[in-house]
């Protein structure tokens, strides 16, 4: 007779029912929070292997690696009937770009400055281009304060120059440092925060990370997790974090609601993320290492994630 679930099973369980994951999502989540410190190569076999307990079955993995490998994030190597998949430049560099957002999130001290991209008057041949780099923009965490004028407080101009590069269009936006001057008269660029930035979104997926795994929290007070359970708990967590922040604007706590719901959350995930992290990787080096001459010790940079272990003994 099979063994009853454990609470943390149920738990999980209820988790995947709820809130099914999309298949090649997270795949990217594994991939970057766990793949990517250990070299980023895996077996097709192990891939399956690792996801399928997380609901998502081969047929699926299948076409989303497929898809990953076709955007240029992942490359396949055949060695004969069997497939390895590596993350190629795209992926390695999405990696590296979503990670301080994820694991670091908004610097606390802000000066007051601001970096403004401002897209002058052009014609209708070029609109394709405006969109797309007003799309970069947002997505990157730009408000937009006026038709054509983008603003953020705390991103670099370097990051706003780099949109412009990777979408080819160098010489068709303007690139400014600014300082609010409405202690002179006028208006203060902050009092249109609310106006320019979905907070109250944003706010409410942090409210739902935060109610969704402080149950998980509960359980580690009274159940050791296996190294199968913890790997699956961090997946999830993570893949439901990466949902809720990377849509942030990051703003600096001066222009935040008062009782910012994403402190909170970022707290809890940074707890939860500890006490699972040294089980779930015994986990994920008894599969994902298992003939896999790829597969790197656990790199330094991992160990510093979301302020680093001892912040959170």
């Amino acid at each position: 007779m099979a063994a009853a679930p454990s609470p943390l099973d149920r738990f999980l369980q209820r988790l995947l029912k709820d809130d099914p994951p999309r298949a090649q999502s997270l795949c990217v989540s594994l991939l970057g929070d766990a793949l990517a410190p250990h070299g980023g190569a895996i077996w097709l076999g192990s891939l399956i292997e690792l996801l399928e307990p997380l609901g998502i079955n081969e047929r699926q993995l299948r076409t989303s690696v497929f898809r990953l490998v076709a955007r240029g994030w992942l490359r396949a190597e055949r060695h004969g009937r069997r497939s390895l998949y590596l993350l190629d430049e795209l992926g390695r560099r999405d990696t590296a770009h979503a990670s301080p957002r994820i694991y670091e999130g908004s610097q606390p001290e802000w000066d007051g400055s601001w970096t403004l991209v401002a897209l002058p008057r052009i014609g209708n041949n070029a609109m394709a281009e405006r969109a797309e780099l007003r799309r970069e923009l947002l997505w990157e965490g730009f408000g937009m304060m006026a038709p054509g004028l983008f603003a953020h407080p705390q991103i670099a101009a370097s990051a706003a120059h780099d949109i412009l590069e990777k979408l080819g269009i160098p010489d068709k936006a303007l690139v400014l440092a600014a300082q609010d001057l409405a202690d002179a008269g006028g208006l203060p660029i902050a009092s249109l925060a609310a106006q320019c930035w979905n907070l109250d979104e944003v706010a409410e997926q942090y409210r739902l990370h935060t109610r969704n795994f402080e149950p998980l929290a509960r359980l580690l007070q009274d159940e050791r997790p296996t190294p199968a359970q913890a790997f699956a708990a961090r997946v999830l967590m993570l893949h439901h974090w990466r949902r809720a922040v990377l849509h942030d604007p990051r703003l600096p706590v001066a222009l935040l609601p008062a009782a910012w719901p994403g402190h909170e959350a970022r707290a809890l995930c940074a707890r939860l993320y500890w006490q699972l992290f040294d089980a779930s990787e015994a986990h994920l080096d008894r599969i994902a290492g298992q003939d896999n001459a790829h597969y790197q010790s656990l790199g330094k940079a991992a160990l510093k994630r979301f302020g680093g272990r001892d912040a959170h003994a």
